[in-house]
C-alpha cells in the first residue's frame, strides 16, 4: 500500500469519530457587497482539526464523508452552528446573511427541512438571513426538488453553487425556488484576462436580473478581478482579494476594524 492510501485509509477510520471528538469546526470567509463596498454577509465553511495531523482541508476528507454517508451529521451540526453564530452575531446588532453548503444527501432527507425549522427557531436567526448553497446538481435530484419549495416558503435563501453559463439555464432556474447564483471561481478567474468571459458575465447578470437573481463571484482573488466584477454589475464578492475564512473571533476583529475603516455600519 502506498503512503498516500495508508494515509486516506487511516481517514476513513478516523473521520467517523470526529464528529463526537469536536474535531470538526467551522470557519467563515465574509462576502462583500461591490458596489457598496459593505460587509454583505459570511460563508460558513467546515475545517478538520486532527488530533495527530493537525488541520486537514476540506477537499482531503468531504469525499470521505460523502461515501460513508456522514456528510449527513457533520452537515446538520455546521448548519446548527452556524445557524447559533449567526444570531449571536444579530445580537450584537450586525445584520448579515450566513451560508452553509448543504450537499445532496442532506438536502434529501426525510428530516431535513424539519431540522432547519428547528434550528431557525431555536436559534432566533431570522431565516431571510440563512442561505443554503447546494451545486445545480441538486436540481437534477426528485428527492431534493420536493424539498426546495419547503425551504423556500420557510424564508430560506436558496443558492446554487459554482455556477457557469448554461449549466443549469435560466429556463430551468425561473421554475426553481432559487435567490442566488454563486459564480464558480474557475470561471471568475478568467474575468480578468478574456473580454469574451467578461461579455458573458455582462449577459449572465442580465439574465439574472430577469429573474429576480442575486449574483455573488467565489474566488475573487485581486482588484482586476473586483473591479471588472463591478462593472458587469455583479452584486458580491468573495475571495482572498477581500478575506481569508476566519475563526469567529477573527470575524469579530474584522467586524470591528471593517465598520471603523470603512465608516460604515454593518
Amino acid at each position: 500500500m502506498t503512503n498516500d492510501s495508508s494515509r486516506d485509509s487511516d481517514l476513513v477510520h478516523d473521520v467517523g469519530a470526529a464528529l463526537s471528538g469536536d474535531e470538526f469546526y467551522l470557519v467563515y470567509q465574509p462576502e462583500i457587497d461591490l458596489h457598496t463596498n459593505g460587509f454583505a454577509g459570511v460563508e460558513a465553511l467546515i475545517r478538520w482539526r486532527h488530533a495527530t495531523r493537525g488541520v486537514i482541508n476540506p477537499p482531503d476528507f468531504i469525499p470521505l464523508l460523502e461515501a460513508s454517508g456522514d456528510i449527513v451529521a457533520v452537515g446538520r451540526w455546521a448548519l446548527e452552528t452556524a445557524c447559533y453564530q449567526g444570531a449571536e452575531w444579530h445580537a450584537k446588532g450586525y445584520r448579515f446573511s450566513v451560508a452553509v453548503n448543504t450537499s445532496i444527501q442532506q438536502l434529501r432527507q426525510e428530516g431535513f427541512v424539519k431540522d432547519v425549522k428547528r434550528f431557525v427557531r431555536a436559534s432566533r436567526l431570522d431565516p431571510a438571513h440563512l442561505t443554503l448553497e447546494f451545486s445545480y446538481a441538486a436540481l437534477e435530484d426528485p428527492g431534493v426538488l420536493s424539498h426546495l419549495g419547503s425551504l423556500h416558503d420557510l424564508g430560506v435563501r436558496l443558492a446554487i453553487d459554482d455556477f457557469s453559463p448554461g449549466r443549469p439555464s435560466f429556463e430551468e432556474l425561473a421554475a426553481r425556488p432559487i435567490d442566488i447564483v454563486k459564480l464558480e471561481r474557475h470561471f471568475v478567474a478568467t474575468t480578468s484576462r478574456s473580454p469574451d468571459a467578461a461579455q458573458v458575465i455582462h449577459q449572465l447578470v442580465l439574465e439574472a436580473r430577469t429573474l429576480n437573481l442575486r449574483v455573488i463571484a467565489s474566488g475573487v482573488e485581486d482588484a482586476s478581478q473586483s473591479d471588472q466584477l463591478r462593472d458587469e454589475k455583479v452584486d458580491v464578492g468573495q475571495g482572498f482579494h477581500f478575506a481569508r475564512p476566519y475563526e469567529v473571533e477573527e470575524i469579530d476583529r474584522f467586524l470591528q476594524d471593517f465598520a471603523l475603516f470603512s465608516g460604515r455600519p454593518l
